[in-house]
C-alpha cells in the first residue's frame, strides 16, 4: 500500500502528537512471558519523583531505548519495564521547603502522618509528569507493568528482604561513627557525602601538663570547637619528642577536665606537631584510636550541629560555627593559642544540600556488606557481568574490595519504615515482616516501631528482581531475570550497580544483568557542566517543542560513545533537526513518484547498475550497522546511517534515478531503500519513520513490528560497485573544474573525458546518462587523447582525464594559474609524504595496513602530479 499525500514541509509537532497514544493502545511494547522467542529485558533507571525529567535523563533513557527497539525489530521478546523512585531525602526536601514557602509551616507542625499524605499528593503530582515526559521522549516502555519503590507491593517485599538479611546476621544494629547533615536532618552513607577542597585555618593550642602546667603539649586542628569534647592526646609510640610524655595527663583548657597522653601507631608525626587531639564522638580516625584504648566518647554537638551534651554552659546551643569562633576568643584571652595557619583541606558536604557534614557518633542500623561483595566480585572477575566500556570494572573492583558495612538507616519519615518493633516492657528488639500484637518474650503490648525508614538506595539494590516477581516466583521472573542490559551513568556505579550486583546474586540466584552500559554526562558546548546555578541547564521539553524528539534522540545517539561525555549543543540540535528535513524531503520524492507496480522482492537481474550500487551500498551499510549495535557502539552506527542516507541515497541514489524513474524494478528498489531506511532510522528517531512508513507501509501495522535489516546476500555486486563509484568520483572532479573555473552550475557545456582502461571506458559508456544529467554535460565524448581537441579546463580523477573546452583565452591562462597551484600543492605534499614514511619511526611503529594505505595514497598523488604537469605543458 502506498500512500502518496506528504506534506509539503515536516511539521515535527504534527507528527509526534499522536504516535505514542496509538503504539500504547495497541499493545505494542507489552511482551508475553509466555513466548518462545529469546527474551531480552531491561529495567528502566527510574527517576526520581522530585519533579521533572532534566536532560541527563534524556540520554540515560534514550540509549537504552535505541538498544531495545532495535531488538524487539530482530524478534527478541522484549520487555522494557518503566517505573519511578521515592528518592527518600531528596523527594522529603522538595515537599519540606514548599510547605515552609506555602504554608511557613514545619514537618513536625503537621506530624508524620499529615506529612506523609502531602508527599503522597507530590509523588501523584510528580509521576504523571515524568510519565508524560518519558512519552514525549518516545521510549517503547511496557506501561502495564509500571512500578513504584514504595508501592504497598514493594513496602511487603522491603520488609521480606530485610527480615530474612536480619535472620541472617547481616543487618544489626551498632553505635558508630555516621555522617550527618543537620540540614536534612538524617545520617548519610559514605557515598552521599561529597568531599569538597576548602581553605580553612590549622590552629595550635596548648594544652598544659597537668603535673606542670607551664610546660605543654601542642596540637593542631582545624575544628577547634570539638576539643570540648576531647578525651585523650595521642602520638606516635616512636616518636620522641614525646616518649617522656605518654601516660602523663594533661588539663583540656575551657573545661577543668584532665585528660591522657596515649601512644597510638596510627598518629602521623608528619602532620601538625605530631601531637592529634582525640575527639571519639566527632571524628572517625578518633573514633578508632578510641576504641583502640578504650576512652570514653562524649558527644558534644548534636544531630543539629549545636553545641551540648558536658560542655561550660556558655557555648550550649550555640551553632557549631559560632561556637569555633567563641572558643578561638577564650583561648586567646588565655594565652593558649601557639600560632595559627592559612591551611587547604577536604571537608565532606552532604550531596543533596551541600551542607558540611558533621562526623556523630550515633545507634544506627547497618548491613554487612563483605559477605556479599565477595560474590559480586567473582561475577565481574569471570564476565558474567560486563562493563562497557571495560575500565569501569576497575573502579568497581577498586571499591568493592575495600568496601565497608552500610549504614542503612535514614532519620526521615518518607521511605520504607524500618520493620522492627521495641517492647517498652521488656526492651526486646522485634524484626518482623507484619506488624506483631504482642513481645514474643514477654507477650506485652506495649511495642513501639522503629522511627527510622531505609536509606533509599537499599530498596533501589532491590529493583531488578523484585520489578520482575520475584517475591511470587512469577512467570516475570522466571523469563526475564536475569535482566539483558542497564543502561547508567558513571557516578552511581557504587550507589546503585553495585548493590544491584550484591542483592540480586543474593536474593535473585544470579547476576541481576549481564551488561552494564555506563553513559558519561551531559556537559554544554564550552565542557561546563549543566546546572541552574551557571545557567546554562537545558531543559528537554523545551529542545522538543522546538526541534523535535527524533532531533533529540539522534542529536544524544550519535555523541555517545560509551563513557564519554557529551558536549551538548543547541546548533546541533538543529542540524540533526535538518537531518529529518532532508529524510523527509527525500521520502516524499520517493512516495511521489511510486505508481503502485512497485514489488519489493527485486529481481536483480532487471535492475540499473545505479540500483545495482545502492543496494549493495545499504548491505554494507546494515551488515556495519549491526555489528556497531552489538559492540554497544551506537553512536557510531547513528553517523554511519547519517553519512548513508546524507551522503549516498539522497546526494547520489536519488539523482541517479532520475534517468531511470520509467522503469518499475528503479522505482522498487526506491521503495525498498527508503523501507530500509526507515527501519535502520526507527531506534533512534522513532516518530518521523512511523510517519513516512505508514505511507508505504507493508502487512505490519507498525515499524516496529518489521523485521530489522540485516546483510542479503543476493545484494553484492562488486564489479559494478567499484564502477560506479568511479563514476562518481569523475562526476565530482568534474563539478570542482566547472567550480573552480565559474562556469555557471546550470549551463549545458561539452565535455570530453580520456581514460587508458578498455574496462573503465567500457562501464563510463555504459553510465554516460547519469554522467550527463549529473555534470550538466551538451555532450559527453570519450577520447583516447586530447591532442586534437581544443584546449580547455582540465581535471584529473584517477585514470580519468577530463576536459572542458575554454570559451576564450582568459580561461586558459586562468586554468594554467590555477593548475600551477595544485602542482606546487601536491609537490609539497608528496615530498612531507616522502619524509614522513622514510622515517624510522613512522615506518617502524605504524601498523602494516596504515603504511599500505599511506604508499598507496602517496602513488596517487605522484600520478595526479605528473598528469597535471603534463596539462600545463600543453596549456602553455
Amino acid at each position: 500500500m502506498t500512500e502518496k499525500n506528504m506534506e509539503k514541509a515536516y511539521d515535527h509537532l504534527q507528527t509526534e502528537s499522536d504516535w505514542y497514544r496509538k503504539w500504547e493502545t495497541s499493545g505494542l511494547f507489552t511482551p508475553d512471558s509466555q513466548c518462545s522467542a529469546i527474551p531480552f529485558s531491561v529495567i528502566l533507571p527510574p527517576p526520581n519523583v522530585t519533579g521533572s525529567l532534566h536532560i541527563g535523563h534524556a540520554l540515560t533513557l534514550s540509549l537504552p531505548d535505541i538498544i531495545v527497539r532495535r531488538k524487539k525489530m530482530q524478534g527478541f521478546n522484549v520487555l522494557w519495564l518503566p517505573g519511578v523512585d521515592h528518592a527518600g531525602i531528596a523527594t522529603q526536601m522538595m515537599v519540606e521547603k514548599n510547605l515552609i514557602r506555602e504554608r511557613h509551616l514545619n514537618k513536625e507542625d503537621l506530624g508524620r502522618e499529615k506529612f506523609l499524605e502531602l508527599v503522597w499528593e507530590w509523588k501523584d503530582i510528580s509521576e504523571k509528569k515524568i510519565v508524560a515526559q518519558i512519552k514525549k521522549l518516545g521510549l517503547a516502555l511496557d506501561w502495564s507493568r509500571m512500578k513504584f519503590t514504595l508501592s504497598d507491593e514493594m513496602q511487603r517485599v522491603v520488609r521480606r528482604v530485610f527480615v530474612r538479611l536480619y535472620r541472617e546476621e547481616k543487618i544489626y544494629q551498632g553505635t558508630y561513627m555516621v555522617n550527618r547533615c543537620p540540614s536534612c536532618k538524617t545520617v548519610l552513607s559514605d557515598l552521599e557525602v561529597e568531599h569538597k577542597e576548602v581553605n580553612g585555618r590549622l590552629t595550635y593550642i596548648r594544652y598544659p601538663l597537668r603535673k606542670n602546667p607551664k610546660k605543654w603539649i601542642v596540637v593542631a586542628t582545624t575544628r577547634p570547637e570539638t576539643m570540648l569534647g576531647d578525651v585523650a592526646v595521642a602520638v606516635n609510640p616512636n616518636d620522641s619528642r614525646y616518649q617522656k610524655m605518654i601516660g602523663q595527663e594533661v588539663l583540656l583548657p575551657l573545661t577543668g577536665r584532665n585528660i591522657p597522653v596515649v601512644a597510638d601507631e596510627e598518629v602521623d608525626k608528619q602532620f601538625g606537631t605530631g601531637a592529634v587531639k582525640v575527639t571519639p564522638a566527632h571524628d572517625p580516625a578518633d573514633f578508632k584510636i578510641a576504641m583502640r584504648h578504650h576512652l570514653e566518647k562524649i558527644v558534644v554537638i548534636d544531630e543539629l550541629a549545636r553545641m551540648s551534651g558536658p560542655i561550660p554552659e556558655k557555648y550550649i546551643g550555640l551553632d557549631r560555627f559560632a561556637c569555633r569562633h567563641e572558643v578561638l576568643n577564650d583561648l586567646r584571652i588565655l594565652g593558649l593559642i601557639e600560632k595559627e595557619e592559612e591551611y587547604t583541606h577536604n571537608i565532606g558536604h552532604c550531596q543533596r544540600c551541600e551542607t558540611v557534614v558533621e562526623p556523630n557518633i550515633s545507634r544506627q542500623w547497618f548491613l554487612k556488606t563483605a559477605d556479599l561483595a565477595r560474590p559480586a566480585i567473582r561475577a565481574v572477575m569471570e564476565n558474567q557481568i560486563v562493563f562497557i566500556p571495560d575500565k569501569w570494572k576497575k573502579v568497581y573492583f577498586n571499591w568493592m574490595e575495600n568496601i565497608q558495612d552500610w549504614c542503612i538507616s535514614r532519620q526521615l519519615w518518607w521511605g520504607h519504615r524500618i520493620p522492627a518493633y521495641y517492647c517498652q516492657d521488656c526492651q526486646e528488639v522485634i524484626v518482623a515482616e507484619e506488624t506483631p500484637v504482642q513481645c514474643p518474650t514477654c507477650s506485652g503490648s506495649r511495642l513501639i516501631q522503629d522511627e527510622d525508614v531505609l536509606d533509599t538506595w537499599f530498596s533501589s539494590a532491590l529493583w531488578p528482581f523484585t520489578t520482575l516477581g520475584w517475591q511470587d516466583d512469577s512467570a516475570d521472573f522466571k523469563t526475564f531475570y536475569p535482566t539483558s542490559i542497564m543502561a547508567t551513568a558513571f557516578d552511581i556505579i557504587f550507589f546503585w550497580v553495585a548493590r544491584m550486583i550484591m542483592m540480586g546474586i543474593h536474593f535473585g540466584g544470579a547476576v541481576p544483568f549481564r551488561e552494564v552500559l555506563i553513559n558519561g554526562l551531559i556537559r554544554d558546548e564550552k565542557g561546563q557542566k549543566m546546572s541552574k546555578t551557571k545557567n546554562n541547564a537545558v531543559d528537554p521539553l523545551d529542545i522538543i517543542q522546538e526541534y523535535g524528539t527524533d532531533a533529540l534522540r539522534f542529536t544524544l545517539a550519535i555523541q555517545a560513545a560509551p563513557g564519554m561525555d557529551i558536549a551538548l549543543s543547541i546548533n546541533r540540535i538543529k542540524g540533526y533537526r535538518a537531518f529529518a528535513n532532508k529524510i523527509w524531503n527525500a521520502s516524499r520524492y520517493v512516495i511521489m513518484n511510486l505508481q503502485g507496480d512497485e514489488d519489493m522482492e527485486i529481481d536483480v537481474q532487471k535492475i540499473s547498475d545505479a540500483d545495482k550500487w545502492i543496494l549493495q551500498m545499504l548491505n554494507v551499510t546494515v551488515e556495519k550497522v549491526n555489528m556497531f549495535f552489538d559492540e554497544y557502539h551506537v553512536y557510531e552506527a547513528a553517523d554511519l546511517i547519517y553519512h548513508f542516507i546524507w551522503d549516498e541515497y539522497c546526494d547520489w541514489y536519488l539523482e541517479f534515478s532520475k534517468s531511470d524513474l520509467d522503469s518499475p524494478h528503479t522505482r522498487s528498489v526506491l521503495k525498498l531503500t527508503l523501507f530500509r531506511i526507515l527501519q535502520l532510522l526507527h531506534p533512534f528517531m522513532p516518530f518521523i519513520s512511523e510517519e513516512i512508513y505508514q505511507k508505504i507501509k507493508t502487512e505490519k501495522e507498525f515499524l516496529l513490528q518489521t523485521e530489522f535489516p540485516a546483510f542479503n546476500k543476493n545484494f553484492v555486486f562488486p564489479e559494478i560497485f567499484t564502477a560506479v563509484e568511479t563514476l562518481k568520483k569523475v562526476v565530482n572532479e568534474t563539478r570542482k573544474t566547472r567550480t573552480e573555473n565559474r562556469i555557471e552550475p546550470n549551463k549545458k557545456i561539452p565535455i570530453y573525458l580520456q581514460c587508458d582502461s578498455p574496462v573503465e571506458k567500457k562501464q563510463m559508456h555504459d553510465h554516460m546518462k547519469y554522467f550527463d544529467f549529473l555534470s550538466r554535460s551538451l555532450q559527453t565524448e570519450i577520447v583516447d587523447d586530447f591532442s586534437g581537441l581544443a584546449k580547455g579546463f582540465r581535471g584529473v580523477s584517477q585514470n580519468w582525464q577530463i576536459l572542458l573546452p575554454f570559451t576564450s583565452d582568459e580561461d586558459r591562462l586562468r586554468e594554467l594559474k590555477r593548475l600551477r597551484g595544485e602542482h606546487d600543492k601536491l609537490g609539497k605534499l608528496i615530498s612531507q609524504m616522502e619524509s614522513k614514511l622514510s622515517s624510522s619511526g613512522f615506518a617502524d611503529k605504524a601498523p602494516a595496513e596504515i603504511i599500505q594505505n599511506f604508499k598507496k595514497n602517496l602513488q596517487e598523488y605522484i600520478e595526479k602530479k605528473a598528469k597535471i604537469g603534463k596539462t600545463i605543458d600543453d596549456l602553455s
